[in-house]
């Protein structure tokens, strides 16, 4: 789908009627058209529409996606650099403001889906004025200073996924919040409230994250990122590999992959996580075509709202 593209030379500003597409799984060509030094309208953009479809033409492949729509992929191309380009322009003062409002939010409705008492505004106040509201229960509270740990380590750290990593996630995530073994494989059998999915028994533990971690080095240069990073998210859910904070660890998992390939990170709704558990009830079915499709609707307008051009 064709976008509005900005580019500033010598502090003015142009426009291009911007078009991604593929020219193999991962590599991308942008095919543009020069509108000017001032911004189209819906008709000027309208008569550009066939010409950058047919200068598209000769690029176009059959999508080869395991789960994503050529649509899609081509949606989170143009998300992928509009919000690339859009953070070299910004101050880094306003990065940081940035930052501090997505560590905010992400710990709140990461936290709130597993049934965290804080709210929004909580949540702020302990993690960007330092300030405990009164009544908070001690758990509730380290669950959100955890979040923000998390969240700093993933950005810190440089090395692959591997057990030790994801080890270190849950360990951090689980810190002080009563969790006994938290930061260690199960060695025992769980269940997930509400749920009809079963985890496989703990002397299974280990053989299915090997598993894992085979495939993901198998795939993790083949299919695109989005899928990936949701793909990782359901099959570690599915394997439920500590005694808690399962969710939380793959959800931040899911942002550690799409941060290692450029794209915007996420987080998923608190008032959308019954839609958020149904995905992953098709992801658990082996459905994960229909789950793949789903995460991305629950967090495609999230992502297209970091202040870069919306698409016409």
């Amino acid at each position: 789908m064709a976008y509005i593209e900005t580019i500033k030379r010598n502090n003015k500003e142009y426009y291009y009627f911007t078009k991604n597409v593929r020219l193999s799984l991962n590599k991308w060509k942008k095919i543009r058209i020069f509108l000017g030094d001032k911004k189209p309208s819906k008709e000027e953009l309208k008569k550009h529409a066939k010409e950058i479809e047919d200068k598209a033409k000769p690029f176009l492949k059959l999508s080869n996606y395991a789960c994503l729509s050529e649509h899609d992929a081509e949606t989170l191309q143009d998300l992928k650099g509009s919000y690339s380009t859009w953070l070299k322009q910004i101050p880094k003062s306003v990065k940081e403001k940035l930052n501090e409002d997505f560590v905010i939010r992400f710990t709140y409705h990461s936290n709130a889906i597993e049934g965290n008492r804080l709210t929004l505004r909580q949540t702020a106040l302990i993690l960007k004025d330092k300030v405990i509201p009164s009544g908070v229960r001690a758990e509730d509270y380290n669950e959100a200073i955890n979040g923000k740990e998390c969240l700093d380590y993933i950005k810190s750290y440089k090395g692959e996924l591997n057990t030790k990593f994801l080890e270190k996630v849950n360990g951090i995530l689980t810190k002080n919040t009563g969790v006994v073994y938290g930061g260690r494989m199960r060695f025992f059998d769980v269940q997930i409230q509400g749920s009809t999915h079963v985890p496989p028994p703990h002397t299974e533990v280990k053989k299915h994250m090997l598993n894992f971690f085979k495939w993901y080095s198998a795939n993790k240069n083949k299919l695109h990122p989005f899928e990936l990073a949701a793909l990782a998210h359901a099959k570690l859910t599915w394997i439920h590999p500590f005694e808690d904070g399962n969710g939380r660890t793959a959800r931040t998992l899911m942002n550690f992959i799409l941060m290692r390939k450029g794209f915007p990170m996420f987080f998923i709704p608190f008032e959308k996580r019954e839609e958020y558990y149904q995905s992953l009830d098709f992801a658990d079915k082996g459905n994960y075509k229909e789950y793949v499709s789903r995460m991305l609707r629950l967090i495609i307008d999230q992502i297209r709202s970091y202040g870069h051009s919306k698409k016409q």
